[in-house]
């Protein structure tokens, strides 16, 4: 740093050397330093800067606003301006059209005819003469020469030959006449009889015509002339020096515009030198145009007369403010220097004697010290927060890598539990000791505890899915009395066994929109907690009723309740409120957290409610309702097996020949005997190829086939024989019977050729009923 000392200091303030002072020198700030009046400078010209460009900014905008309204005006007095030609055009053609109509014409009396236009040239004070065209040109009538006279062909042709092609009336282009040595131009109808064009009757107008148009109209503010154009872009009539400008072309740059555009504006330099902006518009006939000039000064003078106006009172401002800073900056100088001191004084272990001042800041630099003490004690204060709050995210880390221990070991053990049975009670089976009860017994425990296994499986992978957002529901308008009712009788059994009283209170509520099996999971998961921790001789209650605009499901129990404590976490995943050896209720402590994430993806949500151990428990679901409302029937409770169980009556597979496809042989051999038992006649085959060949030698009815198998997959074998069924005609019904049983595997199997997709492990009465299911449309 560089270290001043204390005489280039105060020097450097622009004040004397304060008495009081005794060091030899002073810190100073940064390698270059600035007097505290250029800081004050800088700040003013800092703060008002910007207020000027915003000024100037402002006064831009506006600026340009007005110039759009002003071009906007300049349109609008070109557009007024095309209107009166074209009514004083219109008006000299309907005249024209009226003496195209004469009868003179018909009877071939042209004498007759040209004494009538004569009549009509002398009331006409802008028509320089009336012309009877024959249609190649040549000239019948002129009434600027006696009748009769030999007469030449007619002047600008081009007009002519539009009338002739068009049969329309027309205005040819400006030019000079010969015999009356004037500017003029020619107004053409055609003289139609019995649907043939006979003649081209004209009448040659001298532009004063629409000079006395020109010069009738108001003019708008600062307007320096009105000018129109032909269609060969030369100058018809002029309100500024027309005796110079009438007959010229106009310029190549408006030239340009005018071929471009009907209509518009523009910057423009006049014929004169001067620059104008143009408002021109296209009139309907013959592209003729008509043009507003005004100068710019008077479209441009005023913003700019605004805009120097702002910049010169800013400009004024800074210097005032300017001047003011350094008259400040001397008072706020000798405050520092007196607060220095005192400083120093401070560091000397001296009283500090600081002079008054009437600027609050430099009474603040006073108090520098103490608030310095105070900042290293904050300082103090938040580095014990910091310390506080990264042990309180380690012990929340340590936290969640003990749950996730805790779910790994509770994983394991309800994964060996049913394990246990189902190798214990198998070897006893093998053994061939067990009577017929305990053979029965057996074969339901082994049943059972594999179910159990397959739930558990379930929920990891539902949690998988969660987890990575790949979690799909198929939403139908639903009936939640139907949902209830199905998961209610599927813990029946259970809620018997403990005898607890269930207890089903239904009313009329309106349909939502939910995929059913996962609803069905949601309360099943509810029902199945409720009657698992529900003590013997308890009471589970289930109510469906409306609330506002939702349906409401309540599930109330009387078992265990819930700690409160452990209410805020109770649908998070992997938690547990009992997750120790000694537990008594099983589990993983992923159903809840399932539930949670299922209700939360239809719309709807889901909570719990406990009054503390041992006082129960309550569980409420709230889905929204689709807007159709269907009056809704309940099932009664003693016939929902009836209703519900899609299995309840199967088909024989007499006659049937069912081909398997599995590389496992004890899954072949299971699906097989189950099939064989329904009268079903089955080949097995371990691999695509062999089943392949079997397909095209035996032609199976049905055929069902695993997906993972090695060499060649289950997707590549329907493929083949679908491939092959192209060829030879029919479709042979596909069932994929695997163990891949997500929602992405279902849709993939379809779309390869399968019917439908069958998930392992297998309950056989289903996979009969498939079959026969299959069997019945291919008959159908």
């Amino acid at each position: 740093m560089t270290r001043l000392n204390k005489t280039e200091l105060f020097s450097h303030l622009g004040i004397g050397l304060p008495k009081t002072s005794r060091n030899d020198d002073l810190n100073a700030f940064g390698g270059r330093t600035l007097p505290l009046k250029w800081h004050l400078v800088l700040l003013v010209t800092g703060v008002l800067l910007p207020i000027v460009l915003f000024a100037v900014a402002v006064v831009h905008r506006l600026s340009l606003k007005e110039r759009a309204a002003s071009e906007h005006r300049l349109i609008l007095a070109a557009r007024n301006l095309t209107e009166d030609v074209e009514r004083e055009v219109s008006s000299t053609t309907r005249t024209l059209q009226a003496l195209a109509a004469s009868d003179r014409l018909d009877e071939s009396e042209l004498k007759n005819f040209y004494n009538e236009a004569q009549r009509t040239v002398q009331t006409q004070p802008t028509w320089l003469c009336a012309i009877l065209l024959m249609p190649d040109g040549q000239q019948v009538a002129n009434t600027s020469v006696p009748f009769g006279i030999s007469l030449p062909l007619a002047n600008e042709l081009k007009s002519l030959r539009r009338v002739v092609e068009t049969r329309q009336p027309t205005v040819g282009s400006l030019a000079f006449g010969n015999r009356g040595r004037k500017w003029a131009f020619p107004i053409r109808v055609p003289v139609i009889r019995s649907g043939k064009l006979r003649y081209v009757l004209t009448a040659v107008i001298t532009p004063k015509a629409l000079a006395s148009v020109v010069k009738t109209q108001t003019p708008i503010d600062g307007e320096w002339t009105r000018t129109v154009i032909d269609d060969r872009g030369i100058v018809v009539a002029r309100t500024r020096n027309p005796e110079r400008f009438v007959g010229q072309r106009g310029t190549p740059s408006f030239l340009k515009r005018i071929a471009s555009a009907t209509e518009g504006v523009y910057r423009e330099t006049t014929l004169e030198g001067a620059p104008v902006y143009v408002g021109f518009r296209r009139a309907n006939f013959s592209h003729w145009t008509t043009a507003v000039v005004v100068p710019i000064e008077v479209i441009e003078s005023p913003a700019r007369r605004a805009m120097w106006l702002v910049v010169g009172s800013g400009l004024a401002l800074l210097v005032v403010s300017g001047v003011g800073a350094l008259v400040l900056s001397r008072w706020i100088s000798q405050g520092i220097a007196s607060a220095a001191c005192a400083a120093e004084a401070l560091a000397k272990g001296e009283y500090p004697r600081i002079s008054p001042s009437p600027i609050k800041e430099i009474v603040l630099l006073g108090q520098a010290l103490e608030f310095s003490a105070d900042l290293l004690q904050e300082r103090e204060r938040e580095r014990d927060e910091h310390l506080k709050q990264s042990e309180a995210a380690r012990a929340e880390a340590e936290a969640a890598s003990r749950l996730k221990d805790e779910f790994l070991i509770t994983v394991s053990h309800e994964l060996r539990t049913p394990l246990n049975a189902i190798f214990g009670w198998a070897q006893l089976l093998r053994a061939g000791k067990l009577d017929r009860e305990k053979t029965q017994r057996a074969i339901d425990t082994i049943e059972r505890n594999a179910k159990a296994q397959a739930q558990l499986v379930n929920d990891l992978l539902d949690t998988s899915r969660i987890i990575i957002g790949k979690l799909r529901l198929e939403p139908q308008p639903l009936n939640l009395a139907i949902v209830i009712v199905n998961a209610l009788d599927s813990v029946r059994h259970a809620a018997e066994v403990k005898g607890i009283d269930l207890q089903l209170q239904l009313t009329n509520v309106e349909l939502v929109l939910g995929d059913q099996n996962r609803l069905q999971q949601v309360l099943w998961n509810l029902l199945s907690n409720a009657v698992k921790f529900t003590p013997q001789g308890g009471r589970v209650e289930v109510k469906l009723q409306m609330a506002n605009s939702l349906v409401e499901v309540i599930v109330r129990d009387t078992g265990v309740g819930i700690k409160a404590e452990f209410l805020p976490h109770a649908f998070e995943r992997f938690r547990q409120a009992d997750g120790s050896t000694t537990r008594k209720f099983g589990g993983l402590g992923l159903g809840l957290a399932i539930a949670r994430h299922l209700v939360e993806l239809h719309g709807g949500t889901v909570h719990a409610d406990s009054d503390g151990e041992g006082k129960g428990a309550t569980f409420t679901v709230k889905l929204p309702v689709i807007a159709r409302r269907e009056s809704i029937s309940v099932p009664p409770m003693t016939s929902a097996d009836d209703m519900f169980s899609p299995y309840k009556s199967l088909h024989g597979l007499q006659d049937v020949r069912v081909l398997v496809v599995d590389d496992e042989p004890e899954a072949r051999y299971l699906v097989s005997t189950v099939l064989m038992q329904h009268g079903a006649e089955v080949r097995a085959c371990a691999c695509a190829a062999e089943a392949l060949k079997e397909v095209l030698a035996w032609k199976p009815t049905v055929i069902l086939c695993d997906i993972g198998m090695p060499e060649e997959d289950g997707y590549d074998f329907i493929r083949k024989v679908r491939e092959w069924e192209m060829k030879v005609g029919g479709q042979i019904p596909a069932v994929a019977v695997t163990a891949f049983g997500g929602e992405e595997d279902r849709l993939k199997a379809i779309s390869s050729g399968y019917q439908t997709h069958f998930p392992k492990p297998i309950e056989a009465t289903q996979l009969a009923a498939l079959v026969a299911s299959l069997v019945e449309k291919t008959k159908g």
